[in-house]
C-alpha cells in the first residue's frame, strides 16, 4: 500500500494506514455511483473520502506505470489550487493498494467543504434575485482562467458555494480531470458547456463573464453556447440510447 500524508496532518497516520480496509463500513456514505464518498468524524473533524472504482485492465497498467492515478492527481491539484489562493477542500491524503503488481484500488481523503450550496439550484428558476451569485460565480470563473485553471468537469455539482462575510465565496471539487495552461478565448467559453442545463443562465453567466474580460458579450454568449448546445445533445442521445435498451430489455 503506498500512502502519502499531507505532513500538516501526520496525526491521522495510523488511521490513514487502516482507510481501505474500514472503507465499506467507513462514517456514512453520501454518495456511489462509478465511484463512492463516505464522510467521516475523527477526533471531532469531519472528513471526506472517495473511493476510485477500481479501473479496468488496461488502465491499472497506466495507473501504475505511466501515469499518476486519479487519487494522486486529485491531492496533488487540491495542493496546487489552494496554493493559488483558489478554493478547494484541504488535501488530506492519498493512498493506492495494488493486488498482482497493479493499481486496484485508490482513495483521496480531504477535509469537508463548509459551503452547503451547490450550482446545481441553478438548473431551474431563472435570473431574477439571484443575479448576485450569478455574477459572482462569473468574476469566479475569470479568476480561474486568468490564473490557467481548466476543470475538465466543471459541472454544477462540482462547484460548491455559500455567503460568508458578506461575500459570495466558491469551493471546486472533483479535481482528478484538471489542466493548467494558458487558455484560450475558445477554451475560456466552452468550459462554460456543463455547468448549468439552463441556457438562459448560461447566457447571463457569459455576458457578464465577457463584459469583466473586456470581450464583446453577443460574440462571447454565441460562441459559448455551441459548446454548450453539443454538450446537452449528447446527454440526451445518450440518455436516448439508455431508454431504448432498458425498454427492448423489459
Amino acid at each position: 500500500m503506498k500512502l502519502v500524508l499531507n505532513p500538516a496532518y501526520r496525526r491521522l497516520e495510523k488511521f490513514m494506514q487502516q482507510l481501505p480496509l474500514a472503507f465499506p463500513t467507513l462514517g456514512e456514505c453520501i454518495y456511489k455511483a462509478r465511484n463512492e464518498l463516505r464522510q467521516f468524524s475523527y477526533e471531532g473533524q469531519n472528513y471526506v473520502v472517495k473511493g476510485y472504482k477500481v479501473p479496468i485492465f488496461i488502465n491499472r497498467i497506466a495507473y501504475t506505470f505511466f501515469r499518476p492515478s486519479k487519487a494522486e492527481r486529485a491531492y496533488k491539484y487540491a495542493l496546487r489550487l489552494r496554493a493559488m489562493g483558489i478554493e478547494t477542500p484541504a488535501p488530506i491524503a492519498y493512498i493506492e493498494v495494488k493486488r498482482g503488481g497493479l493499481l486496484w484500488h485508490s482513495y483521496f481523503v480531504s477535509e469537508t467543504c463548509p459551503y452547503t450550496r451547490m450550482m446545481r439550484e441553478f438548473d431551474g428558476g431563472g435570473v431574477a434575485g439571484r443575479e448576485d451569485i450569478l455574477k459572482a460565480f462569473a468574476a469566479f470563473t475569470v479568476e480561474l482562467h486568468e490564473k490557467g485553471v481548466q476543470h475538465l468537469d466543471y459541472s454544477a455539482g462540482n462547484i460548491l458555494f455559500d455567503k460568508q462575510d458578506g461575500q459570495i465565496r466558491f469551493s471546486l471539487l472533483d479535481l482528478n480531470r484538471m489542466r493548467f495552461h494558458a487558455m484560450t478565448p475558445k477554451m475560456c467559453l466552452a468550459n462554460f458547456s456543463r455547468f448549468c442545463h439552463d441556457e438562459v443562465i448560461v447566457r447571463y453567466v457569459v455576458a457578464e463573464y465577457a463584459r469583466l474580460r473586456g470581450w464583446d458579450p453577443q460574440r462571447s454568449v454565441d460562441e459559448a453556447l455551441v459548446a454548450y448546445r453539443e454538450f446537452w445533445s449528447r446527454i440526451e442521445r445518450k440518455e436516448e440510447l439508455k431508454r431504448r435498451h432498458k425498454s427492448l430489455a423489459s
